[in-house]
């Protein structure tokens, strides 16, 4: 039985960081994937000659002197970005007023968008940018000021439990700037109303300051990854599902489906919650913590359309179109969709479903039926609001929650949602040497996803909390 110093279960974005980190410290590290390549949400996919994005567009915070551009430099790995146009990287069609709100980053030019669209708003609009800007500076994971933190800052840090809602009930009276304000939660996948607004300025508040992409998309990340961890001597394995975990002497042995074992000092889950509590050793978490766990909810779920753009339709340095309505914020976005620009012609357009919602847990017959009626639906939101659009795409592909389910096990779109009632998600576990990483752990996105490895990083080698 082949034995490591550290083996990584998945191989997104965090299992990709905490193996580096490993391999960094001189580990014998090997990363396993259930599915046949590397990464495979984040790797996206082709189809006719065109590239597809799955699992990431932009983030916030990834500049060479931010959060992620400093990570990216620990980490060892060179991930080139540009940053997005200052001045609108997106576009929200104000159904109401049938107004463009062109989404820009930078306080000053935020602050002064949202004064032309909501003048009699003037004061709570500061009020509130303000307020986004105390709680990320609170951050241990956010704040670039102060990188001296103790392990009980990063374990015990929690946030305010106010709903977003609660926020921009009180601060605004205008329905329509907060249907502006709180559209961002398509980019983690909890509604308004469930959302703590510390968890809201973390994942999307960030991008009030900057905006940037990954120059080659999402596999230039995967690519550094890999070619740094296979220098470092790692290991990278595909196609090698683990079915149980258990504890020899201090050592986790891994088993795969296949048949094939292997030990390992250190074992460290980056898959869903849901899925590690079926291959946990006993008493790994306590019942009443596996009992929460199982009934926690996903995130919302797209059902998503791929298609090639006829001609070019970048215009204005706009990544995305989205629509939405007044009483879209009244009802936590439950009808939410957009059309995502990505390179050489590659359209992606989505709305959201309810991931509760097992439709596809049915006959094939059945679940074509379905996924035709959606496509049918989607089609139809993008024709109502942007006139001559969905004539210029020929799509060729559709995927719904079930697709996430074959390749990442779970169904939202960003898996566990961290809502204000969920459990929350440690990295340590009641099994010495068995951890836990991932968008469960901090926050979904590449930013959260990272940030978590670098937190077990600190948690097993720097316990005196030196930074």
């Amino acid at each position: 039985m082949e034995h490591f110093d550290a083996a990584i279960i998945g191989s997104g974005i965090s299992a990709l960081s905490s193996a580096l980190l490993f391999s960094k410290r001189g580990k014998k590290t090997a990363v396993f994937e259930q599915a046949a390549k590397i990464a495979p949400l984040l790797a996206g996919f082709d189809r006719k000659g065109f590239h597809f994005e799955t699992g990431f567009h932009y983030s916030g915070a990834i500049g060479a002197q931010e959060c992620g551009g400093f990570l990216f430099r620990e980490l060892g790995i060179d991930v080139p970005v540009e940053e997005c146009d200052s001045d609108g990287y997106d576009i929200l069609l104000l159904q109401d007023s049938q107004r463009e709100f062109k989404m820009p980053f930078g306080r000053k030019n935020m602050e002064s968008r949202l004064n032309e669209f909501f003048p009699k708003e003037s004061a709570a609009i500061n009020k509130y940018l303000n307020l986004m800007e105390e709680e990320i500076a609170k951050s241990p994971f956010l704040n670039m000021r102060k990188r001296n933190y103790s392990n009980e800052e990063f374990l015990l840090w929690d946030g305010d439990k106010t709903a977003v809602s609660q926020v921009l009930d009180k601060c605004f009276k205008d329905d329509e700037i907060k249907t502006v304000l709180s559209f961002s939660q398509l980019l983690y996948g909890v509604p308004p109303s469930q959302c703590s607004f510390m968890f809201h300025c973390c994942c999307a508040g960030i991008m009030q300051e900057s905006v940037w992409k990954i120059k080659g998309g999402a596999m230039t990340f995967v690519k550094a990854a890999q070619a740094a961890l296979l220098s470092k001597g790692a290991k990278l394995f595909t196609n090698k599902k683990v079915v149980k975990i258990s504890v020899e002497k201090n050592k986790k042995i891994l088993f795969f489906e296949d048949g094939d074992a292997i030990s390992a000092d250190i074992a460290v889950s980056s898959i869903a919650p849901k899925e590690f509590i079926k291959i946990m050793p006993e008493g790994t978490y306590r019942k009443a913590a596996i009992e929460r766990i199982q009934s926690a909810k996903d995130t919302i779920g797209f059902f998503t359309l791929y298609g090639a753009a006829k001609e070019d339709l970048r215009y204005e340095n706009i990544n995305s179109l989205a629509a939405a309505k007044k009483q879209d914020y009244l009802s936590d976005f439950k009808d939410a969709f957009y059309v995502n620009f990505q390179d050489k012609g590659a359209v992606c357009a989505a709305m959201s479903v309810n991931s509760e919602e097992k439709f596809w847990d049915i006959p094939k017959d059945r679940y074509i039926e379905i996924k035709e009626r959606y496509s049918a639906e989607l089609k139809n939101k993008i024709s109502q609001n942007w006139s001559g659009l969905l004539d210029k795409i020929d799509f060729l592909e559709s995927s719904a929650p079930a697709t996430m389910k074959r390749y990442v096990n779970y169904y939202g779109a960003y898996g566990f949602k961290h809502s204000l009632d969920s459990v929350n998600i440690a990295p340590i576990t009641n099994t010495p040497g068995l951890y836990l990483i991932g968008q469960a752990v901090v926050t979904p996105g590449l930013l959260g996803a990272m940030i978590s490895s670098f937190l077990l990083d600190k948690i097993i080698f720097n316990r005196d909390g030196s930074k």
